[in-house]
């Protein structure tokens, strides 16, 4: 009887045990650029907790979400409905203002988006918005060595280090 009853409470402990949580990322990078007068970056977003930040073409940082963070950030990502959207919102008659890049990787898929004019789709800008937001109060290091942030084109960063925070 006694061994009943610590098979029994062994198999219940072992079917407690905490599951790992499993990524809910549906990509392999996600890139969000941005770009003003004032500033520039980019943030690498990648299936873990771990984001990449490059300010110019030699400057690179890295910084660790929270869980919450973390998971903020896959739902922001998942808002982005690239089919929905033209690749590329310009008017060659701005030359400066705001401009910003969301690139996504999956697999061997590659999708993008660049805004650099007013016509845009609102909902475009209020997701640039959350993940600005969502960067805000990091603790970035410097990080040696390139890391991988996929195409850039569009978005020119500036030869000097600028910090946003």
């Amino acid at each position: 009887m006694k061994k009943i009853i610590v098979a029994f409470t062994l198999l219940s402990l072992l079917s407690c045990s905490k599951e790992e949580k499993k990524s809910s990322a549906d990509f392999d990078m996600f890139v969000f650029s941005f770009a003003t007068d004032a500033k520039t970056f980019s943030i690498k977003f990648t299936p873990g907790d771990t984001v990449y930040m490059k300010t110019s073409p030699v400057d690179y940082s890295y910084s660790l979400l929270s869980e919450k963070k973390r998971d903020s950030a896959y739902a922001i990502i998942k808002e982005i409905k690239f089919a929905e959207y033209d690749t590329v919102y310009t008017n060659e008659n701005i030359v400066d203002g705001t401009s910003f890049k969301f690139y996504k990787t999956k697999n061997d898929t590659v999708n993008w988006v660049y805004v650099h004019e007013n016509k845009t789709p609102k909902e475009l800008y209020k997701i640039a918005d959350k993940l600005i937001q969502l960067q805000t109060g990091q603790n970035w290091v410097p990080v040696k060595g390139k890391q991988d942030f996929g195409s850039l084109d569009y978005i020119e960063l500036p030869n000097l280090l600028n910090t946003i925070n």
